[in-house]
């Protein structure tokens, strides 16, 4: 009766995870469908595909973590089973698609891309090579540098030696067992120590930990400035909606942004002559990059004049879909931050909060689990490329790539794929130690709570005592909390003042 029990579950699962990833498929074709530009759609097959791939692989690799924890739920009480060994080896094989995604095809896409083409074939390919190759480099010598000098799991364990007798063994460190076994009296009276046991790691696991480690750097920041940002600006898309206005008020509107593009062309040629004067590159790539996003808002603030003069063009069920899309998020991110609270900063002392939701959905049926679970881990992923965008916004230290329905470009695809499956890795070890309990017994939760914490040099940021990557995650979202609301406080300040000024102008032509 328990086998065929256990052969109808892994059917169930078998059946869930052929649906989900059928359904996750078509998903990822529509969006990349909708979203790319007009210019390539019937262009850059090859960089498509690589998207396309991407984009599943990224969603693949975090729904496969409740997928995971349920067959593990449901071998607990069979020590035969062997399921958890089948999904450590298919964890370890989405690991090395997502690094070679990451750091060989995208990069050889993107570069390709990149390059001009008016340039020859050859040139072309040698440019592409040479810049995925400088890229490709550098992480290998990062990888094997840390992997040969610090390659090593460092177990704490605890040392009980109850042999009163007997020498110690030059090889081993311990005491020999002799041909009777120990009194109790030896083992109740030998006093335990703790000690460390240094493992060499194998390099599939280092791998993992280093890409999970690229992950953290990129999500602590874009993923602690996305979860702030993603709902306020939903609610502001709310707030400062389309409405329709008449002739006169489109065309004094359009005349200042014109207005506003001759002053961005004046700053654009004399910045260009200082550079030509002291050339340098630091300064060049930030005017850019800056330059870049004053173009960009340009044209979204012309989209929305166009559609406000359209009056039979504005939907009125968008605004009110922003909105309650800006509140469900809050609802989602103020869940994020009472989550890490009790699991990460309290160690569960204050109960395990949602792990219970998804492991009571998982019992019911294990579709329910996934999606439920699917909420709050591709909620991190979209918070990271928001963050990404706003981060870009406003420092200028990389190029501005934003997702924009039916105007993405393939390189801003490209560029925020790459993102999302790096951080889909850290976002994977965020899950499985946030939802410790949902996740206790499966084979992910062995990989990174066994081997990835403990690694040399990786365990400082990893550690449960001083959880360093949480904590900044938690300052940075509260520093984009901060000046969210300043910067509310002072738009809002000004959209008076300029009402007034208005006010007073209307006066003055009535007198």
């Amino acid at each position: 009766c328990s086998f065929l029990g256990r052969a109808v579950d892994l059917a169930i699962h078998i059946i869930v995870a052929i649906v989900v990833g059928v359904l996750t498929l078509i998903g990822c074709a529509v969006f990349m469908i909708q979203y790319q530009h007009p210019d390539d759609r019937n262009a850059a097959w090859l960089p498509k595909l690589i998207v396309l791939l991407g984009l599943f692989l990224a969603c693949a690799v975090t729904l496969l973590l409740p997928f995971d924890a349920s067959l593990a739920q449901s071998c607990e009480d069979d020590p035969s089973c062997t399921v958890t060994a089948g999904m450590a080896q298919t964890w370890y094989t989405t690991f090395i698609l997502i690094g070679v995604f990451s750091f060989v095809l995208i990069p050889l896409a993107y570069f390709w891309y990149e390059t001009d083409d008016e340039e020859s074939m050859g040139q072309r390919i040698c440019t592409t090579i040479c810049w995925s190759s400088i890229n490709l480099c550098v992480f290998v010598v990062f990888l094997m540098g840390l992997y040969f000098t610090v390659g090593y799991v460092e177990l704490p364990v605890k040392v009980m030696q109850p042999y009163a007798t007997g020498n110690i063994t030059a090889s081993s460190g311990f005491f020999p067992p002799t041909s009777k076994p120990p009194l109790w009296e030896d083992v109740a009276a030998a006093v335990p120590y703790d000690a460390i046991q240094q493992i060499r790691t194998s390099l599939v696991i280092y791998v993992l930990a280093l890409l999970s480690f690229i992950g953290w750097m990129l999500m602590t920041i874009f993923g602690g400035i996305g979860m702030v940002a993603l709902p306020m600006d939903l609610i502001a898309a709310f707030v400062n909606r389309p409405v329709a206005i008449d002739v006169k008020q489109w065309a004094e509107r359009k005349l200042k942004l014109k207005n506003e593009c001759q002053r961005l062309l004046a700053d654009g040629k004399t910045k260009q002559e200082e550079l030509k004067a002291k050339p340098n590159r630091w300064k060049e790539r930030r005017f850019v990059n800056e330059f870049k996003k004053r173009v960009l808002d340009l044209e979204d603030e012309m989209e929305v004049l166009n559609l406000c003069y359209k009056k039979n063009a504005i939907n009125p069920l968008v605004p009110w879909l922003q909105l309650f899309g800006g509140l469900f998020c809050w609802v989602i991110t103020i869940s994020w931050w009472f989550q890490l609270l009790f699991e990460i900063f309290l160690q569960g002392l204050a109960g395990p909060y949602l792990s219970d939701v998804f492991t009571k959905l998982s019992a019911a049926f294990p579709l329910f689990g996934i999606v439920a679970y699917g909420i709050f881990a591709f909620y991190i992923l979209v918070c990271v490329i928001k963050g990404s965008i706003k981060f870009a916004g406003r420092f200028f230290l990389i190029s501005i790539h934003p997702l924009k329905l039916n105007g993405t470009m393939m390189n801003s695809f490209l560029f925020n794929i790459g993102i999302i499956l790096i951080c889909s890795v850290s976002c994977t070890q965020l899950c499985t130690t946030a939802f410790r309990q949902f996740v206790h017994s499966s084979a992910i939760s062995q990989i990174f709570v066994t081997q990835i914490q403990y690694l040399k040099f990786f365990s400082y940021f990893y550690s449960m005592d001083v959880p360093v990557f949480y904590s900044l995650l938690f300052a940075v979202s509260f520093l984009q909390l901060i000046w969210s609301c300043l910067c509310t406080f002072v738009c809002a300040k000004k959209q008076a003042d300029n009402l007034n000024d208005m006010l007073r102008e209307t006066r003055r032509e009535r007198v």
